[in-house]
């Protein structure tokens, strides 16, 4: 990489004997004698570096760096004072305000010089290259998306196929079939099951991370909302004799977001509790007004999650040592999802448990006040 860098000062002599400190076959010098011709030539070449003069006629130093730092095309190149006679604290300060990174004062002392100029050469590079890496993985990371969704859509067809006929030789076959076929098929029907659902949590992956999960936002009833996730995972309560109850805070009325995508998290979080819970025990949803948010709870008499494992359930894949009470299966993706759902809400999920006393997971969205800009 051949660094480009731009000395500027009112004074021929100044610019040459600093030029002469700073040449090297790596770089490629560019002089200004005013702050008009600085801003031409930092308009036109890509700089690694500026050398700027502050007391100069017409335009000084820092009325260059303004313009310089309030440009796109040069926001990001460094600047570096060059000065005799502003030394004075207030001088300093207002040159670091207006975007410079150091200070050189004249007379200039060739190894200090030397030293700065070659450590910010280093650091534009380091910053160069770790924005190309970035744009680099942003692309492999759009790519993987783009391959994630077409990939589960595409084996979703096929495997809801497998599904509708091990159902249909299930209900109409089931008789005729001996105790180790029907093991057989029932695991064909669960496991196919299993995949759906890795499938359809893989699909949502890469639709958040592509953007284009957030949908429409309107205001709904939280008492309604819940009551129809509850009435969504009653069945799995009800077949683990587990209670399944709720309670609403009189001052919750109304809730703004995405229904079907909260409805998911809620749905997820009520699963859960009753997948990893024992049977005569009871899972409560709550929710309640706290600090300008609505905050959603769902508590557990569960098997609780060891502390030691607690920071990581929301990554993604992970699973913990705690296991499901009735061989119930799980992909390790789902309070993920849930994670990403609510903080693109602008809201928070967390955790409490303590092992063999329950579990409550949470979340909060924040209360949106009239006339508040919303996320489309």
């Amino acid at each position: 990489m051949k660094h480009k860098i731009l000395i500027v000062d009112d004074r021929p002599e100044n610019l040459y004997s600093l030029e002469c400190i700073l040449a090297q076959d790596d770089r490629e010098i560019f002089q200004a004698n005013s702050g008009e011709e600085a801003l031409k030539i930092a308009f036109q070449e890509d700089l690694s570096l500026i050398l700027l003069d502050v007391q100069m006629p017409d335009m000084d130093g820092f009325e260059v760096a303004n313009i310089l730092k309030s440009t796109k095309r040069t926001r990001k190149t460094p600047i570096v004072f060059v000065t005799a006679i502003s030394k004075e604290k207030k001088y300093m300060l207002k040159g670091l305000e207006e975007g410079a990174i150091d200070y050189l004062f004249k007379p200039l002392d060739t190894d200090i010089t030397c030293a700065k100029v070659n450590m910010l050469l280093q650091l534009y590079a380091q910053q160069i290259e770790i924005e190309y890496k970035n744009v680099e993985l942003n692309k492999l990371n759009e790519e993987k998306n783009y391959f994630l969704g077409m990939a589960s859509h595409d084996l979703r067809n096929p495997l809801g196929n497998i599904i509708t006929f091990a159902n249909f030789i299930e209900d109409e076959a089931a008789i005729s079939l001996s105790e180790e076929h029907k093991n057989y098929l029932k695991i064909i029907i669960n496991t196919s099951r299993g995949m759906m659902e890795l499938l359809d949590n893989l699909l949502d992956i890469s639709r958040i991370e592509s953007g284009e999960i957030m949908g429409k936002q309107v205001d709904f009833n939280v008492k309604d909302f819940i009551i129809s996730c509850v009435n969504q995972t009653k069945n799995s309560a009800d077949k683990k004799n587990i209670q399944l109850g709720f309670s609403i805070g009189d001052s919750v009325k109304s809730i703004h977001g995405n229904q079907v995508q909260l409805s998911q998290v809620l749905i997820n979080l009520i699963s859960n509790a009753i997948k990893f819970s024992h049977a005569k025990t009871s899972v409560e949803v709550t929710a309640d007004i706290l600090d300008g948010q609505v905050v959603i709870k769902v508590t557990d008499q569960g098997q609780g999650i060891p502390e030691s494992e607690q920071s990581k359930v929301f990554d993604a894949f992970t699973k913990t040592s705690v296991r499901s009470t009735a061989g119930e299966g799980s992909t390790g993706l789902g309070l993920n999802i849930a994670k990403k759902l609510i903080e693109s809400h602008g809201g928070k999920i967390w955790l409490t448990s303590k092992k063999g006393k329950g579990s409550t997971f949470a979340f909060s969205i924040p209360l949106v006040q009239e006339n508040t800009p919303l996320k489309a």
